[in-house]
């Protein structure tokens, strides 16, 4: 009967230090695995870890190694130090998607503002979060409306539309900018735009999308810029 009891207590230590682990995961590890990425999903965590502890994220966001940005999402609040790595979030925060018009707009300076929003192009659903770390606007369009896009030069790179597209898919979803009048309260940088913007580029995007409205509100555009 001893050997049998002491035989129950050595095969139950592996299932006790299993669940031991499972509780009390290092955050360390944890960080060495997703911090390289930045930001962190629930999917992320259950397809490295399946047996994860959830509760671990709740003691970690209070200790300020976390914040949670969204419903499944979580990110390293040392690791979003640049612009580029918000730009960066939002491509991943909501698929498939590009930063593109006020933020493109900027980025590219063709408006003198600072952006408070990360604006970006999606053929999913329209989406708005409010999050410790920024705003983030996910504005809708059909797929063949989704192209026009690059890879940034900075690191970490993210998708940003071309500066011909940030200006189409800002006229294609404002459809109150017009006439040359309606552009002036945007204080638009004309030097910027004359430089960096290409006209061929432009035409030939918009006669992929086809619109006659949206190719009316460019002429708008062209005539405020004096072109």
């Amino acid at each position: 009967m001893y050997f049998l009891q002491c035989a129950l207590v050595v095969n139950s230590i592996p299932k006790i230090r299993y669940f031991y682990q499972k509780r009390r995961m290092n955050y360390l590890t944890f960080s060495r695995t997703f911090g390289p990425q930045k930001a962190v999903s629930i999917r992320d965590i259950q397809k490295e870890f399946p047996d994860f502890n959830f509760d671990n994220l709740t003691n970690w966001q209070k200790k300020g190694y976390l914040v949670k940005i969204r419903n499944g999402w979580y990110v390293f609040p040392e690791a979003l130090k640049t612009e580029a790595d918000l730009n960066w979030l939002a491509n991943r925060l909501h698929r498939p998607s590009y930063v593109s018009l006020e933020t493109a707009l900027r980025y590219y300076d063709f408006i003198p503002e600072s952006v408070f929003s990360i604006t970006s192009i999606t053929t999913a659903k329209p989406a708005e979060w409010h999050t410790p770390i920024g705003h983030f606007a996910y504005r809708s369009v059909k797929p063949p409306l989704f192209f026009g896009y690059q890879a940034s030069g900075t690191d970490p790179a993210f998708l940003i539309a071309d500066p011909e597209k940030a200006l189409i898919d800002f006229l294609y979803l404002n459809p109150r900018f017009s006439k040359p009048e309606d552009f002036a309260g945007l204080r638009l940088n004309e030097s910027e735009l004359l430089a960096k913007m290409n006209p061929d580029r432009a035409y030939e995007y918009l006669s992929i999308i086809g619109s006659s409205a949206l190719e009316k509100r460019w002429k708008g555009l062209q005539k405020f810029l004096g072109s």
